[in-house]
């Protein structure tokens, strides 16, 4: 579970943590893919999640090996970069809670280096 991922951006690394269960991947709002990986995609809004301008993708392969996250426009095809502009640091914030929600699960660990 080596693999370590960095968004967009962003100067913090992830991991996915040792402990992680199945369950908690489920608890947390993750779906099971027809392959059996995990994908969890949550609009990154200020006010209406139906206006989102951005959205947080993360998949984690069925073995739980490996992880892949980005941020990306509304369709899920482009990478944004929400930490260059400073207009959108609530959505930067909401991206922080997110992250941090995923860490007390035990989903996440972030790699200090």
């Amino acid at each position: 579970m080596a693999n370590t991922v960095m968004i967009n951006g962003d100067k913090r690394k992830f991991m996915l943590n040792t402990d992680v269960k199945l369950y908690a991947l489920i608890d947390a709002g993750f779906q099971k893919t027809p392959r059996g990986n995990f994908v969890y995609e949550h609009p990154l809004y200020n006010e209406s999640p139906y206006n989102a301008t951005t959205k947080l993708k993360m998949t984690i392969k069925s073995d739980l090996t490996s992880l892949t996250m980005v941020v990306t426009d509304p369709s899920g095809l482009k990478k944004v970069n929400i930490f260059k502009n400073k207009q959108l640091a609530p959505t930067v914030e909401l991206l922080d809670y997110i992250l941090k929600d995923l860490e007390e699960r035990k989903i996440l660990s972030e790699v200090k280096d």
